[in-house]
Order: structure tokens, then C-alpha cells, then sequence
């Protein structure tokens, strides 16, 4: 395995929104050109401010001598974000110049995603990133490689679609879940089958052709069920004991440690983009814990930040997600 180059310094930048809209039910697609912006990877993510960089979030507090500053509820429940919000990279594209431009999906569901879903073309958006680590790739061609993504962890992986094509990576199988087809924030140029086999029916940045299966749960669109279901059966319907397959996943948390039990069952290579409150996106605020396997601590495990080093982690590193935790 060659893990992709992640060891750009992550920069602070204001970009210009180009391009700005609903995808689909609840979700919105934002396309921001950037005048400079470090070398990236899929499963990598910025933060962005999401409110007017010129709005402060709150005024000033008198605290007096003896005792504690008090807070309205309009204060503590104030609808301007005080703190930046962590957005995986959906794509990428390389302008020349150097500017770049970078894609963004949200779902709407609180003040800093409906700030988001406000913005216009020409407007500003300011972002830190990009920041973590991303997927590995393996060195060659011999890897059959699927992607699995559940509704917001979906962004990452179009991105790392859009990658492996650039690469001449041809055997990838993609796998999309949502709650039902107007929840797909992918758009579709075809009709998804209604069995779990994959057909060159979703919408690809990089204009790649990956053959896909779309999973909804109230079965409106393609295959009815969850897209971890999908997943086994497909696996299960190929020859036995294809070794030498990765499958990179990103979505909830119950999806993952379902991605996570079959893959080992199944004897493939697994990586996973963990979904964490990241409050700085810095590895300074420490909400993002998770445990991973270290030999060198008489625990035989440590607390990784996801933010410094996911939120894409080797199955098998993450202890919670090992055969007898739940996973």
C-alpha cells in the first residue's frame, strides 16, 4: 500500500463561491474558487466559517468582580456559529494559474448549514484546510476496489472517485445509500437496478464511469435496504475469497461498524472515514477522540485525534470497530 501525500501545511483562505444550489431534498452543492490552495486527497476536509467573517458572534459580557457573567437564552441559543464546521472535500479541479476549485456538500440541518445554503454566486467563503488524513491507494492496478458511502459521508467519495479514474483505476464498483431517492445527494444518469448489481447510473466528477448501486431505505430508488446489505449480497453473489479487494467506506456510524464486520468476514481490505464533532478541526479542542490499536502502551491501545490522524483509519487500527466490540 502507498498512502497519498498528506503532509502539505494546511492554510487559511477566503474563496468565491461559483457555483451554489440544492442537489437535492435537504442537501445543497457549493463549487468555491480559491486563488491558491495545498496539494489535497480524498477523505482529507477543511473548515469553514459558516457566517460573515465580519459578524462577530456575540458582544461583549460584563463580568463583574464576584460573580459569574450572565447569559441570555437569545445569547446561548443565538442562531450566528461561533465555531467552524469540518466539510469533507467533494472534488477538486485544478485551474490554471493555480487557483483551484474546490466542491462542497451540506446537509441543512442548523443555523451554519442554513448560512451555507444562503450564499450566493460571488459571495465570499472562508475555509481552513485541507486538514487530516486521507484514504491510501494501492500501488498498481491489481486491487479491486469498491467505495460505500451513506448519505453525508457520500462527499468523499466522489472525490475519491474522481481521483482513482484520474489514475486509470478501472475495476471500482461505488455503492450510494440514503433514506429515500429524494435524500441522494448524487445526481443520476440512469436508472439504479433494483437488485444489488451495479450500472453506470450515478453522476461522477472527473466524468468517471464507475458502475453503481443505489440503496434507499423506504425503497424509492434502486435497491430497497440499507446500502450495507447491499454490499453483502453483491460480495457474496462474486467468486468467494476475493482477496486483494479494498473497500473504502464513509457514512454512520452503525453503517461503518456493519462495513467493518463484513469486510472482515469477508477477508478484504478496509478503510474507514470516521464522522467525529470537531470542534477545531486542530487536534487543540481533543473532541474528536477515538481509540487505536498501539502495541507500546500496556493498554495495547491509545486516544487518536481524527482530526490529525483520520478521519480515514485502517479498519483493523480502530479498536472499536474490532471483531468484539460491536463491531
Amino acid at each position: 500500500m502507498v498512502q497519498m501525500e498528506t503532509s502539505a501545511p494546511a492554510c487559511g483562505v477566503a474563496g468565491r463561491v461559483v457555483a451554489a444550489g440544492s442537489i437535492c431534498h435537504e442537501h445543497i452543492s457549493i463549487d468555491c474558487e480559491l486563488p491558491a490552495f495545498p496539494p489535497s486527497e480524498p477523505g482529507q476536509f477543511v473548515q469553514l466559517l459558516c457566517r460573515d467573517a465580519a459578524r462577530r458572534p456575540l458582544g461583549t459580557i460584563e463580568w463583574r468582580p464576584g460573580g459569574w457573567p450572565v447569559l441570555s437564552d437569545a445569547e446561548l441559543r443565538g442562531d450566528v456559529p461561533y465555531l467552524r464546521r469540518p466539510f469533507s472535500i467533494a472534488d477538486r479541479c485544478d485551474l490554471p494559474g493555480g487557483a483551484v476549485r474546490l466542491r462542497f456538500l451540506a446537509r441543512v440541518v442548523g443555523p451554519g448549514t442554513r448560512w451555507l445554503e444562503g450564499l450566493r454566486i460571488g459571495e465570499t467563503l472562508d475555509l481552513t484546510g485541507p486538514l487530516g488524513h486521507g484514504f491510501q491507494i494501492p500501488a498498481g492496478s491489481a486491487t479491486s476496489i469498491v467505495l460505500v458511502g451513506g448519505g453525508v459521508g457520500i462527499p468523499p467519495l466522489l472525490y475519491l472517485a474522481h481521483r482513482l479514474w484520474s489514475r486509470g483505476e478501472r475495476d471500482v464498483t461505488v455503492f450510494f445509500g440514503a433514506r429515500s431517492g429524494a435524500r441522494l445527494p448524487v445526481e443520476l444518469t440512469g436508472t439504479p437496478a433494483t437488485e444489488p448489481t451495479p450500472v453506470a447510473c450515478a453522476l461522477l466528477p472527473g466524468e468517471a464511469t464507475y458502475p453503481a448501486v443505489v440503496t434507499t431505505d423506504d425503497g424509492s430508488l434502486g435497491f430497497r435496504g440499507s446500502v450495507t446489505d447491499a454490499l453483502r449480497q453483491w460480495a457474496q453473489r462474486r467468486q468467494a475469497a476475493e482477496k486483494g479487494t479494498l473497500v473504502c467506506a464513509c457514512g454512520p456510524e452503525a453503517m461503518l461498524r456493519e462495513v467493518a464486520r463484513i469486510t472482515r468476514e469477508l477477508g478484504f481490505a478496509c478503510q474507514l472515514c470516521i464522522e467525529r464533532h470537531m470542534g477545531c478541526g486542530l487536534g487543540t479542542c481533543l473532541s474528536c477522540v477515538v481509540r487505536v490499536r498501539d502495541a507500546g502502551d500496556p493498554r495495547g491501545w491509545r486516544w487518536a485525534l481524527a482530526c490529525q490522524e483520520g478521519p480515514v483509519f485502517q479498519r483493523d487500527d480502530l479498536l472499536d470497530y474490532a471483531e468484539g466490540t460491536g463491531a
